[in-house]
């Protein structure tokens, strides 16, 4: 589900709330002093954290994606 800003008209507080597409027009009339607030995406990165979180089950996925890719393409997946 993605993440939707929007802002109170009373107070000028912005709250992010996990909507689904299909319901959040309904949110809103729900809620009609709340207004949707445009922002930028919020973008992860690759870092190596979440490598880290993801445990040593996706190390053996990735070790097997990595050992069917053309070698020109292997250092794109990264392991722990």
């Amino acid at each position: 589900m993605p993440l939707y800003d929007f802002k109170d008209k009373e107070t000028g507080e912005i709250i992010t709330k996990m909507v689904k597409i299909a319901d959040r027009e309904q949110f809103l009339k729900d809620n009609p002093n709340l207004e949707s607030v445009i922002s930028a995406p919020r973008i992860t990165t690759g870092d190596s954290s979440a490598l880290q979180k993801a445990g040593d089950g996706w190390k053996e996925v990735q070790s097997r994606i990595k050992s069917g890719l053309p070698p020109r393409l292997k250092d794109n997946i990264k392991t722990k």
